[in-house]
């Protein structure tokens, strides 16, 4: 999140509400300027958090407190109530070194917290120019239509983020509103399309009761001009909603359309600056550490690129896979410059390629892009570059690493470029090979031939039998036979292909592997155990 995209405590806390966090001591006031969070150890060294959110894990100590307000933190959060040590003490460091000191409530996890804000941030910061009462001021909405409805509220845009919630207490909520505001964006689920097309295609408010195993909700478009930019959405939980329901959220849905323009229009223009910078970084163009300081890198620090993708080259599914990743690698302290560009989502981080941390959070976030997005999702990875100006390099490393990652040579989720040379090479070869005939040529044709003329099964049984490394036994098992009539099949093959020769099987078995409709590795895999 950039340094511009901060918040007032004020608004933080009225927000996020007393079951997120609340304040233990405010020496500036609440409107004490708060940027990106970021999660950090106790007893930890910190060399510079300007203007962060500091979420304080372990038992923290007032020397902690005072470390954090040096490297130029906001504010300080720790767990509350029952801090380990002197809460008492701990107050009275942050008083004395200027720095907030917030409390997360007992059952909030660092991570949820950290989502939260990040939310919150999300809305404010593409905003910052048009000023941050433009957040504030939907928050504040939500939680006045909460208040007179009697159901809780969420804002969201026409791509299902959630822009804004009330927090008023004693609202239930269910786990679809509680995941779509930790995660920022309205879980998937089948019944979405027709349901959220209802609402649009309404100038009132639309009763939805679909996905069944949650809440009933009352809807309504938010328009402008005619134009939709989002919808409001109140539960109903244990009691009904009032009956003039309809009407207030009516006139929430004016109040919120020109915030909703204004942030619709900043957020695009951000956007698209952020991943215009991000593509002139990828190829080398224009002043690149001067690129490379504006996303918090050193120009001159060992970076790696990361290439994120479904082999489908969705502009939009790329967009909310940058935001998803970006989430991800600041939750975990990992520097870079992270966004889509041409389709995929990419990111420089000044990590190296073989680290396991990173490997774990990529694989971590594909999870959670395949759930919410659908698809599948892969990740390569290219090699560590002495510095930006090498990106490049690393940069076309990763988008090779990708592609095999996306074929049929490579397995699992995450692939390095140095560990994806096999799958490099045979997804070379079936390239310039599928320029000719060769690829169908014999010796595969005269199987294949015989297959449709006699009924045999010569083409898959080799299939097998190959990818087995030609263990008979092996191979017999995968197909549910005897392994004398696997040897069978492989004597009357030979009659017509001389298999005994080892360079027809080695053309034969690279026809057989490189064929575009032969199984995936993953599948292969799965079929032999």
């Amino acid at each position: 999140m950039s340094a511009n995209g901060r918040v007032t405590l004020g608004a933080l806390l009225d927000s996020l509400g007393p079951d997120a966090v609340t304040a233990i001591r405010l020496p500036g006031g609440r409107q004490t300027l708060v940027g990106a969070p970021a999660i950090h150890g106790a007893g930890e060294p910190l060399a510079a958090a300007e203007g962060a959110l500091l979420l304080l894990t372990g038992r923290p100590e007032p020397a902690d407190v005072r470390q954090a307000a040096t490297a130029g933190a906001a504010a300080v959060v720790i767990r509350g109530p029952g801090v380990p040590g002197s809460l008492e003490a701990l107050a009275e460091a942050a008083g004395t070194a200027g720095v907030a000191l917030l409390a997360a409530a007992p059952g909030m996890a660092w991570g949820q917290l950290y989502a939260l804000v990040d939310a919150l941030l999300a809305v404010v910061a593409p905003a910052a120019d048009l000023g941050e009462t433009t957040a504030a001021d939907l928050f504040a909405l939500a939680n006045q239509v909460a208040a007179r409805v009697g159901g809780a509220v969420a804002i969201e845009d026409l791509a299902m983020r959630v822009l804004a919630y009330s927090t008023v207490g004693g609202q239930r909520i269910d786990d679809l509103r509680r995941e779509g505001i930790l995660g920022r964006r309205v879980p998937e689920h089948p019944t979405h399309a027709e349901e959220y097309a209802a609402v649009l295609r309404s100038d009132q408010a639309v009763w939805s009761y679909e996905p069944r195993d949650y809440l009933p909700r009352l809807a309504i478009a938010i328009r402008a001009g005619g134009e939709a930019l989002g919808s409001i959405w109140v539960v109903e939980a244990d009691t009904p909603l009032e009956p003039d329901a309809p009407r207030i959220l009516a006139e929430a849905a004016r109040t919120a359309a020109p915030h909703l323009a204004r942030i619709n229009l900043a957020a695009d223009e951000a956007r698209r600056t952020r991943d215009e910078w991000l593509g002139r970084l990828l190829r080398g163009v224009g002043p690149v550490g001067e690129l490379a300081t504006s996303f918090g890198l050193n120009p001159g620090e060992p970076v790696v690129v990361v290439a994120i993708g479904s082999g489908e080259g969705d502009v939009f599914a790329a967009g909310h896979a940058g935001d998803l990743l970006r989430t991800a690698y600041a939750a975990y302290r990992i520097r870079g410059a992270v966004g889509a560009v041409d389709g995929h989502a990419y990111a420089v981080v000044a990590v190296d390629s073989t680290a396991p941390m990173l490997r774990r959070i990529t694989a971590g976030t594909l999870a959670q892009i395949e759930e919410r997005l659908g698809g599948r999702w892969r990740a390569g990875i290219g090699r560590t570059v002495p510095s930006v100006v090498q990106a490049p390099l690393s940069a076309r490393q990763a988008g090779e690493a990708l592609r095999a990652m996306c074929g049929q040579f490579a397995t699992g989720r995450v692939g390095g470029h140095e560990e994806l040379s096999a799958a490099l090479f045979l997804q070379e070869v079936a390239a310039a090979m599928r320029a000719g005939p060769a690829l169908v040529g014999e010796p595969l044709s005269v199987l294949a031939e015989h297959d449709a003329k006699h009924g045999t099964d010569w083409v898959h049984s080799l299939r097998v039998w190959t990818a087995a490394h030609y263990d008979v036994p092996k191979a017999a098992e995968t197909l549910s036979l005897h392994p004398n009539t696997l040897r069978y099949r492989l004597r009357r093959a030979g009659e017509f292909v001389a298999l005994d020769d080892p360079d027809v099987r080695l053309a034969l078995a690279l026809q057989l592997r490189l064929d575009p409709g032969a199984p995936r590795n993953d599948e292969r895999k799965d079929a032999t155990h």
